[in-house]
């Protein structure tokens, strides 16, 4: 199955509604890197899934984006300061539960 990289990037006032999108964003696997910006891989029904999810948690009054990466450009993502495993966030190494 065909996954594909993505950010998510949320800008959202309401503390119940930010809440309920962080879980929604983790319950399908996204890792946060930044305070409002989480990044995963998803098939085309996780997209749909994601998509119908956030719409009904946001509603119109919220701002949230998903943004494609490919794999190549991913893999040009320039980081400045202290960033965030790549390879692990683009699945290219296992994780370990401990």
């Amino acid at each position: 199955m065909k996954k594909n990289m993505y950010y998510a990037v949320y800008d959202i006032s309401d503390d119940k509604t930010r809440t309920h999108t962080i879980q929604a964003l983790k319950d399908i696997g996204f890792i946060r890197i930044q305070k409002s910006v989480f990044c995963g891989s998803l098939s085309s029904q996780q997209k749909k899934d994601l998509i119908e999810a956030l719409k009904r948690i946001t509603g119109e009054n919220e701002s949230v984006y998903l943004i494609l990466a490919c794999q190549k450009c991913f893999g040009k993502v320039i980081i400045i300061g202290h960033g965030f495993d790549k390879e692990y966030v683009a699945n290219d190494l296992e994780s370990m539960v401990l």
